[in-house]
């Protein structure tokens, strides 16, 4: 049987003399425990080179990475925005759109949520402990990125509900952005108990869902978080004709 293929975002990582495509190996490995075959989408300055990868795969991972450019949703960036790719921002924009128009299940993880957002109109905290009041902790950059570190509430008849079957899950963080004004054609399906939104999914589409924790860094000391990848796996089966 024909396992579905799973396409897996990149982002760029300047080297003495070179310039390289990189991801972590914890999607790759995360996408083949549950099943699928993991290949990554080298990002490329060519905003709509990456349609021939959304003909070529059955389901889209967008992996996470640097802060998305303010410009993206009409803001000038504040200070606490480091680090940003214009050419990543304008690639995964436009190959999540692509692959949205095609129907393939889609799996946003951290910067990927916020790509999903932004590329439907909506927007993001710049920086969610400059931009919000009570906002708790989110990104314990020395903890193990294996850690659980806060709760998460998970709403009823939501994609994310059916993955985990329950309605409090912990999880690991490592943002300082999020969604503040959701995008077109999404619904809010997870909190964190300050109210910063945690995942996502559309409202038309079979399986196309954002998480704004780090699954594929939990599923080898948290096997339930495998089942967030099995998910994509099943629907990316279905999307391929393969009905077993």
């Amino acid at each position: 049987m024909i396992k579905p293929i799973i396409g897996i975002t990149t982002f760029w990582e300047n080297r003495p003399q070179k310039l390289y495509n990189l991801v972590s190996y914890h999607y790759i490995r995360s996408v083949h425990m549950a099943g699928g075959i993991p290949i990554l989408i080298p990002l490329m300055d060519d905003k709509i080179a990456g349609y021939e990868y959304i003909k070529s795969i059955d389901g889209l991972i967008l992996s996470g990475g640097e802060d998305i450019s303010p410009i993206v949703y009409g803001e000038n960036p504040i200070e606490q925005v480091k680090l940003i790719c214009d050419e990543r921002d304008g690639f995964e924009i436009n190959l999540f759109l692509e692959a949205l128009k095609n129907n393939l299940p889609i799996l946003g993880i951290c910067r990927g949520i916020q790509i999903m957002n932004v590329a439907l109109g909506g927007t993001l905290y710049q920086d969610i402990h400059a931009q919000r009041e009570n906002t708790l902790g989110h990104y314990p950059k020395d903890t193990p990125v294996h850690n659980l570190y806060h709760q998460v509430h998970v709403k009823n008849e939501s994609k994310i509900y059916n993955v985990f079957r329950q309605n409090e899950i912990r999880v690991n963080s490592f943002h300082h952005q999020a969604i503040k004004e959701i995008g077109n054609e999404l619904i809010e399906t997870a909190w964190a108990a300050d109210g910063i939104i945690e995942a996502v999914e559309h409202i038309h589409k079979k399986f196309v869902v954002g998480v704004q924790w780090h699954p594929e860094d939990l599923t080898v000391h948290h096997p339930i978080f495998l089942k967030l990848f099995k998910a994509l796996i099943e629907a990316s089966k279905k999307q391929k004709g393969n009905f077993f």
